[in-house]
C-alpha cells in the first residue's frame, strides 16, 4: 500500500492528492467533506476498483443493519465509483453476486482492508460460520478473523457488534440453558465490552501498525465508514481514542451538543418520550455517549434521534446494550449528578444564572463534567466537556477521561 510522500504534503508521485479525510471531518455536517473532496475520495475507492487494493467484508452475528446503513448513505457525486467499489470487494456476503464456493474462492487471503461486521461467537463458534473448512465442516467466523486479520494492512470493525460485542453479547440474566453470562461468547474483534481482548489479543496490530479501528454505532453512520475507508485506502493512519474509535467522530459528547440542552439548563424534564423537555429522566444516555451525530445528523443530514423526541440509547458506546437498558428509565442519579437529582441539578443551573455565576459552572460543581467521583474505569480525575471542550488522548496512552462523559 502506498502512502504520502516524505514531504508530508498529502500528494503522491503521480500528482494525485492523498488526504487523511478524518482530519477534515471533525465538527462538520454530513456530506460536507464528501462534497468538498469528491474527486479525492473517489480516487481512494478507485484503487479497489482498479484491482490495486483488496477489501474483504465479513459478517458474523449481525442483522446486516450496518451494511444497509452504508448502502443507504446518499452521495450522489460518488454514486458511480461507490457502486463499482461494492462490486469489486473480493468478499461481501450481502452484496456480492457470487455464492457458495465461487464466493469463497474470490476472497483475498491477504486483504489490504479487512472489514468485520457483527460480533464473533467464541464459546459457540458454530453460531456464525462462513463457507467450509478443509475437512468439509462449516468454518467458524472466529477462524476467519484470526486467519485474515494478521495478513491485513488495516482491520476495521463496523458497528457496535463488531467493535464491542453489541446486542449479541447482551447478558444472559436468566442464566438460560446454563450457558453463562454471554450465551454464545459474542465478542468484538479486539474488545469485549469496554475491555480487551476480543477475538484478537490486546496487543494485536495490523500490517500498518494499528489496532482494530472501531466504528461503533447501531447502526454505524455511513459517513464514518466512507471517510474512514477513504483515509486508510490512501495509506493514512487515523487518530484513535482509548476505544480505538476515530477521534473526529467520537470526541463530542452528545449532551453538550444536544438541541434539547436548554431544557436541561432550565431544569425542565420530559415525562415521556416526545414531550417537551430534556429527556434525561426517560432514559437519555447523552451524558455518557460520545459521537458527532448531533451536528452530522442522519438521513442525508436531516435529523437525529433527539430531534424527534427519542432519547439517546448509547449505541455508540461499549457495553451497549446492557449498560443503558432499560432504555426508557432514568439512569443512576449518582453517576451523572453526584449527590443531586436531575431536577436539583437543573434548578441549581437556574439559580446560578440568576446570581451571575452561570449554569455551566454550577453543573461542574455538582458533578457534571467530572469523572473524579470514582469512575468505573478507575482512572482518576479529568474534565470532560468543560469550557475548553472534551478531554482527549494526547497519544501517550489512555487519558483519565473514560471516553464516556459521565461515570456510568
Amino acid at each position: 500500500m502506498s502512502s504520502t510522500d516524505a514531504a508530508g504534503d498529502g500528494s503522491t508521485g503521480d500528482g494525485r492528492s492523498r488526504r487523511n479525510f478524518l482530519q477534515l471531518a471533525a465538527g462538520v455536517a454530513a456530506g460536507t467533506v464528501v462534497t468538498g473532496h469528491t474527486a479525492e475520495i473517489g480516487a481512494a475507492f478507485e484503487q479497489v476498483t482498479d484491482g490495486d487494493l483488496e477489501v474483504v467484508w465479513l459478517q458474523g452475528q449481525s442483522c446486516t443493519g450496518c451494511t444497509i446503513s452504508v448502502l443507504q448513505g446518499e452521495y450522489p457525486s460518488l454514486e458511480g465509483v461507490l457502486g463499482e467499489f461494492r462490486m469489486e470487494v473480493t468478499f461481501h456476503p450481502t452484496i456480492m453476486a457470487e455464492a457458495g464456493e465461487p464466493a469463497i474462492a474470490a476472497m483475498s487471503d491477504s486483504p489490504d482492508v479487512l472489514v468485520v461486521e457483527g460480533s464473533t461467537p467464541v464459546d459457540i463458534p458454530e453460531a456464525a460460520t462462513v463457507g467450509r473448512a478443509a475437512d468439509g465442516s462449516s468454518k467458524p467466523m472466529v477462524d476467519w478473523v484470526q486467519e485474515l486479520a494478521p495478513e491485513s494492512e488495516y482491520v476495521v470493525a463496523v458497528g457496535n457488534c463488531a467493535s464491542f460485542g453489541g446486542w449479541p453479547a447482551a447478558e444472559n440474566r436468566e442464566n438460560l440453558y446454563g450457558l453463562g453470562a454471554n450465551v454464545t461468547g459474542a465478542r468484538g474483534v479486539q474488545f469485549e465490552g469496554r475491555e480487551p481482548p476480543g477475538v484478537l489479543g490486546p496487543d494485536f496490530t495490523s500490517g500498518a501498525g494499528l489496532p482494530v479501528v472501531n466504528l461503533a454505532g447501531c447502526p454505524v453512520h455511513p459517513d464514518y465508514v466512507l471517510l474512514t475507508l477513504a483515509t486508510v485506502l490512501n495509506g493514512h493512519v487515523p487518530e484513535l481514542d482509548r476505544y480505538n474509535r476515530p477521534k473526529p467522530f467520537y470526541e463530542p459528547l452528545v449532551h453538550d451538543n444536544c438541541a434539547l440542552r436548554g431544557y436541561f439548563d432550565r431544569g425542565e424534564f420530559a415525562e415521556k418520550p416526545g414531550d417537551d423537555g430534556c429527556l434525561y429522566k426517560v432514559g437519555c444516555a447523552g451524558p455518557y455517549t460520545r459521537c458527532d451525530d448531533q451536528s452530522r445528523l442522519w438521513n442525508d443530514g436531516t435529523s437525529v434521534c433527539l430531534n424527534v423526541g427519542a432519547p439517546c440509547i448509547g449505541c455508540m458506546e461499549p457495553e451497549f446494550w446492557d449498560r443503558f437498558a432499560p432504555f426508557d428509565e432514568e439512569l443512576e442519579r449518582q453517576s451523572f449528578f453526584g449527590p443531586f437529582t436531575a431536577e436539583q441539578a437543573g434548578w441549581a443551573g437556574i439559580a446560578a444564572a440568576g446570581v451571575g455565576i452561570g449554569a455551566h459552572a454550577v453543573r461542574k460543581a455538582t458533578g457534571y463534567g467530572s469523572v473524579g467521583m470514582g469512575d468505573v474505569d478507575g482512572e482518576g480525575d479529568s474534565t470532560v466537556g468543560g469550557e475548553d471542550g472534551p478531554a482527549v488522548d494526547d497519544g501517550d496512552g489512555p487519558t483519565a477521561d473514560d471516553g464516556n462523559g459521565g461515570e456510568r
